[in-house]
């Protein structure tokens, strides 16, 4: 995957590169909140207590950065990178 790849998959999921790795942006939460919904209801426990949480919570946020790293992560593997 070349850099112009990289940056647009990591755009693609909602991620920019931080001086912490990688951070979430609200195209992202967007994305990742669709994708916890699927989660959900396949019954997912942490699906489940995610929705529990304000989306204004640090810990839904977290738990939306994952699902898009984890999402961006496996793109990156697919390309052969």
């Amino acid at each position: 995957m070349n850099p112009e790849a990289r940056q647009e998959a990591l755009r693609y999921h909602g991620l920019v590169e931080s001086k912490d790795g990688l951070a979430l942006t609200v195209q992202g939460f967007r994305k990742a909140s669709r994708r916890a919904l699927e989660l959900r209801e396949q019954g997912d426990p942490e699906a489940v207590r995610m929705f529990t949480l304000d989306p204004g919570d640090p810990l839904r946020w977290e738990y939306c950065r994952c699902i898009q790293i984890e999402a961006y992560t496996d793109e990156v593997h697919r390309s052969g990178f």
